[in-house]
């Protein structure tokens, strides 16, 4: 392919698993693999680095995938675990290309029969499932990199059995369809990451701006039908992370239709809806949908759960209440039950449990496997404001206030925005509100979330 066509470097298009993926005790965090091995590998051959984001869709194959195993002039693909989209992708990619893809995979992992024979680069993993090596594992797969392109030597198992294949031919045309898409999706992802920039901390101006910018992206873009799936799915979670529901509804009927289909968008548009109207019917049916069509997921009934909660609280005094109440913790705990790793719908059933029945068997049953999700996620790195304002909540649950409080300095060391910051602060003072007296730990977690704060540092 003419490099020229899209810039003085080639591409190379990244399968592999992404966040963490198998049981607790042999999980891998496939995101540190990508950060510390593969990107920066691509990058030192001299290559420009592409990954496939298949948890925003969970799991749909959409058109952007074909093209780009197809158009890109390299791949890397990841076969640990066996991940289902990575073996599909692999195989459309060895029918398309003779040359120019790379193995890799954890050093360990049993691969199948057919891919046995292959050349795989193996990589190594420490006990929490992160790169214990990167720096070597890192200069080996850009040797291999640099490799594939200067010798071209042929690596699909089809094109080495069967001389008469022939790749598929593209035209200048498509190739240069293909460019324009990928400049304008970069271009827009980069104006939505200003604009999620801008509205971090205090600023009320700069969340103003930050909504206004992510409208005239909307905007720009028109008719949906022409752009990548996953940039279209982007601009849907910016929508979400500045709750415009209403904007988020319009845009999934705008989607072209095998997107409007996906699971991720159904479960986003039912987000929005019972965020408009708390405790919505039609949500709810939509998510029910979802589990007869495709079977329950943690994330599914952790939205599910929601639902119930927002009921539960709007039925306050009323003999619905109670109903709703052990409605919603049933369904948070099935969602965290499902995926132990998850821990979103577990700390959730822990907030409604704890508001119960303080002292009930299941809050003691359940609060420590909540506990030890969280903190996995903050041992393997990466965490985020959330996973410690998830600790925040479940020190309090657990009596351990001086906890609280230190794991709120370290949620506010991630310069938290101010709407995940209101989010804490709304649980907090609810949960401050079942408890009786005054407490300095109580006041000291309040003040540092409260709007205008600057955190702990504005203690006395």
């Amino acid at each position: 392919m003419n490099d020229s066509v899209f810039s003085a470097k080639p591409l190379c298009f990244v399968i592999m698993p992404f966040g963490t993926k198998g049981e607790a005790a042999s999980a891998i965090e496939f995101d540190r693999v990508y950060e510390s091995i593969v990107k920066p590998a691509v990058q030192d051959a001299g290559m420009a680095c592409l990954r496939a984001d298949e948890e925003q869709f969970g799991g749909f194959i959409h058109r952007a995938m074909f093209e780009r195993l197809m158009v890109c002039d390299y791949v890397v693909a990841d076969l640990t675990q066996a991940n289902a989209n990575v073996y599909y992708e692999l195989g459309i990619r060895h029918a398309l290309r003779p040359w120019s893809t790379v193995l890799i995979s954890a050093a360990g992992f049993r691969l199948p029969f057919d891919l046995a024979p292959e050349r795989v680069h193996r990589y190594e993993l420490d006990a929490v499932g992160c790169p214990s090596r990167p720096e070597v594992d890192r200069a080996e797969l850009t040797k291999q990199l640099r490799l594939a392109r200067a010798e071209q030597r042929t690596d699909s198992p089809l094109f080495e059995l069967f001389t008469g294949l022939t790749t598929p031919k593209l035209s200048k045309s498509d190739l240069e369809a293909f460019n324009d898409r990928f400049e304008v999706s970069e271009a827009v992802r980069r104006q939505l990451d200003e604009a999620r920039e801008a509205a971090r901390g205090d600023d009320r101006r700069g969340r103003e701006e930050a909504v206004e910018q992510i409208s005239r992206v909307r905007l720009a873009l028109s008719d949906l039908h022409g752009y990548d799936e996953s940039l279209l799915i982007d601009l849907l979670l910016a929508y979400r992370d500045f709750r415009m529901w209403r904007e988020m509804i319009d845009l999934v009927d705008d989607l072209p239709p095998s997107l409007a289909r996906s699971v991720t968008v159904r479960e986003q548009r039912a987000f929005a809806r019972n965020r408009l109207q708390p405790g919505s019917i039609v949500a709810e049916n939509e998510l029910r949908e979802l589990c007869q069509e495709y079977g329950s997921s943690s994330e599914t009934l952790g939205l599910l759960g929601r639902i119930y909660k927002d009921r539960w609280s709007a039925a306050q005094g009323t003999p619905q209440a109670r109903g709703y109440l052990r409605l919603a913790i049933d369904t948070y705990a099935a969602g965290f039950e499902l995926d132990w790793r998850d821990y979103y719908p577990g700390i959730n059933a822990v907030h409604l449990l704890w508001i119960d029945d303080r002292r009930s068997k299941r809050l003691a049953q359940l609060l420590p496997v909540v506990e030890y999700a969280a903190r996995a996620r903050i041992v393997r790195g990466g965490a985020t404001y959330w996973d410690y304002a998830t600790m925040i909540e479940l020190a309090i649950y657990d009596g351990r206030m001086p906890d609280a409080l230190d794991w709120l300095d370290q949620a506010l060391g991630t310069t938290p925005s101010d709407m995940e910051k209101e989010s804490t602060y709304t649980t907090i003072r609810r949960l401050r509100s079942y408890c009786d007296g005054d407490d300095e730990y109580w006041d000291a977690l309040i003040e540092g979330l409260a709007p205008g704060s600057r955190g702990l540092a504005d203690q006395p």
